[in-house]
């Protein structure tokens, strides 16, 4: 525990040097994201480097556990350091496709796809990964996938991905989510070495952004998405997690974000992976203020967790949450007709 304690320390040291440095470091510069005045609304060219922070941490933290056996011994998240390296790999990956994607601005369908075969990979290499079956609070019967089990356990990769691709969108909206998400994996589930220095790093974005010194990127995001997957699907693996919708109340925004736009995208036959401005964030913006914008979607992230804490059935979360969402869509497209 004390290496864990001195390891924590040196990282929080670390991303204070980021944060104190960040405008002499140019490769943080690589990638520029320019207002266009279509989509992109900021007032200056501004760094895509979320992603790179994320990333420059991951590599630091795999780097200590290769000279320190005895913290890999103790992180849930790696039978050995084979899945380890299998898991870096895939973050690698996931990280330059994103990188990539934000410098050349990658058809949709080719992204969707490569996502789809780099997935694949993680659970061919590592089976640990895959999903053998489903159980819910609320039915008494498993549901085993057998057959199906492979390609359910890729769907539950890419949709997540996908979703949390879609969320961002707004300063501090997906850091907000995805430390929400850590913290309740290091207090409700499991302490975790590797989690906790993601909530360090995405603290030291989160400031960042705030002050519109970088964004996420997809590079960001994407590797956010994978890394939120890879943990949740670990602790269900390993019954950290019993049911399957104890995971649905933390990914149930960003879901119903996805399921929404793709919904509309093909009625109004768009390829439903193409961006436009009819995500929640961008309806909110048209009527409140940024920090009104993020305190309705900090409610939101945080309602159906907040009700899984005082047992609430998880089908009445689930639905309640689900009404709030779309009685929230509904009231401010009146709002904007008006």
């Amino acid at each position: 525990m004390e290496n864990s304690i001195l390891i924590i320390l040196s990282f929080m040291c670390i991303n204070f040097a980021l944060i104190f440095l960040f405008h002499k470091i140019k490769i943080f510069n690589f990638n520029i994201d320019v207002p266009d005045k279509i989509r992109k609304f900021h007032s200056k060219p501004t760094p895509l480097a979320g992603g790179q922070i994320i990333f420059f941490n991951l590599i630091i933290y795999c780097i200590i556990l290769k000279f320190q056996n005895n913290l890999l011994e103790k992180e849930v998240f790696f039978q050995s350091q084979s899945s380890l390296n299998y898991f870096m790999m895939i973050a690698t990956l996931i990280f330059i496709l994103g990188f990539v994607d934000d410098k050349l601005n990658l058809r949709p369908n080719l992204k969707f796809l490569i996502l789809i075969i780099i997935i694949f990979l993680q659970l061919y290499l590592d089976n640990n990964l895959i999903l053998d079956k489903i159980k819910f609070s609320f039915l008494k019967d498993e549901f085993f996938l057998k057959n199906f089990k492979l390609i359910f356990s890729i769907f539950c990769f890419v949709v997540f991905l996908n979703a949390l691709n879609m969320f961002d969108g707004i300063n501090l909206q997906s850091s907000i989510y995805s430390l929400l998400i850590f913290s309740c994996i290091i207090f409700f589930y499991i302490f975790s070495l590797i989690v906790s220095i993601l909530i360090i790093s995405m603290i030291a974005f989160s400031y960042l952004n705030y002050k519109n010194k970088t964004f996420l990127g997809d590079s960001g995001s994407l590797l956010l998405g994978y890394l939120i997957s890879y943990f949740f699907i670990s602790l269900y693996n390993q019954n950290y997690i019993i049911y399957a919708d104890q995971v649905v109340l933390y990914m149930i925004i960003p879901g119903l974000e996805l399921i929404r736009l793709f919904i509309i995208r093909i009625l109004e036959k768009k390829n439903p992976l193409n961006s436009d401005r009819n995500h929640l964030h961008h309806l909110l913006l048209s009527k409140y203020s940024l920090e009104k914008t993020l305190i309705i979607l900090i409610f939101l992230l945080c309602y159906p967790i907040m009700l899984s804490l005082f047992d609430i059935n998880n089908i009445i979360t689930i639905t309640s949450t689900s009404f709030i969402y779309f009685a929230l869509i509904v009231f401010i497209k009146k709002k904007i007709i008006h």
